[in-house]
């Protein structure tokens, strides 16, 4: 840290702005017609020192919101996939630490202070935190279902962390989950996320996602059982009723229907093509998911803390 400023950029959308504090960055994903939530997000970042925002060819007033508020407003190729561009944006920014928000996330009041006394606190022995955000989907904050704490590595030290060219990995933190710090919830920073207006709305997205994401070229790699047994596990692991009700059955299904679209689509692209084996899939796939990973998922689920202490435990064993 040695500029004492604060960085956010916006990756699709995305508002970069430096902040006086530690050094730290922040970046904004990448915006595209987000005219309807940027207002929100960039007002959330009042706090900051600079602003970036980098637009992909908006065609409402989303440039226009854009340059009230921030510092820089850069134009981006369209891309399919946002994730990747992260990684190319975040180097624009000037400070030490980088905060990425995306168009339809905001912050809340105060937020510049916590973020400030996190890196401050903890800066000089993490790269990155984890922050858990809050998500709004057909007009509901999803209190468990696999959609809370839903951990964001979102603040970091410049050139630490990089996104892959997929849809909604996790990104790597370059001195690995040792120097990443994850905010534990519920009294602690958050980000708050506009994701799907409605359920509609949720399973056009996911069949956009899956239609443009990138698949393992190599036929002999394939596997439909595998994508059968992911469905399953996502069915019997994402629904949550006690914590929200029948919407929760509700996405648990598409989320389902989701893994095995992907894999027809995967199937799809590959050439040759293998046989895709449905019987054997079917049959196979369910018996792929343990009993005890089902349970033990589910268990965790609600209980953040043991979630937590489960995964630093994890990074910390020697690895077969």
């Amino acid at each position: 840290m040695t500029d004492g400023r604060t960085r956010v950029a916006d990756h699709e959308e995305h508002s970069r702005r430096s902040v006086p504090s530690d050094g730290v960055r922040i970046r904004d994903r990448a915006a595209r017609d987000a005219a309807a939530t940027l207002e929100a997000a960039l007002r959330s970042l009042a706090w900051a020192d600079e602003i970036l925002v980098v637009d992909m060819a908006s065609r409402d007033a989303t440039v226009e919101i854009a340059r009230r508020h921030a510092t820089r407003v850069l134009a981006a190729e369209v891309a399919p996939r946002v994730d990747g561009i992260r990684t190319r944006w975040a180097d624009e920014a000037d400070g030490d630490w980088v905060f990425v928000l995306d168009a339809d996330e905001w912050l809340d009041y105060g937020a510049g202070d916590e973020i400030r006394r996190l890196v401050a606190a903890h800066g000089a022995r993490v790269d990155a935190f984890a922050i858990p955000r809050f998500n709004w989907i057909a007009g509901q904050v999803m209190r468990g279902s696999g959609w809370y704490p839903d951990h964001q590595i979102r603040l970091f030290s410049k050139g630490t962390v990089r996104w892959s060219d997929t849809h909604h990995t996790p990104p790597e933190v370059a001195g690995g989950r040792r120097r990443l710090m994850e905010l534990m919830p519920p009294v602690c920073l958050h980000i708050h996320h506009r994701n799907y207006e409605s359920l509609r709305h949720f399973a056009e997205k996911q069949l956009a996602y899956a239609l443009s994401d990138r698949c393992d070229p190599h036929p002999a790699s394939f596997d439909f059982a595998a994508y059968v047994a992911s469905a399953c596990e996502t069915l019997a692991t994402r629904a949550d009723p006690e914590a929200d009700g029948d919407l929760s059955h509700a996405l648990a299904l598409l989320l389902a229907w989701d893994r095995i679209v992907r894999g027809i689509v995967h199937w799809e692209s590959l050439e040759p093509r293998p046989p895709l084996d449905l019987q054997a899939a079917l049959s196979a796939g369910p018996g792929r998911v343990p009993w005890w990973r089902v349970r033990v998922r589910r268990w965790l689920g609600r209980r953040y803390a043991w979630a937590h202490y489960a995964r630093r435990l994890r990074d910390v064993l020697p690895r077969r």
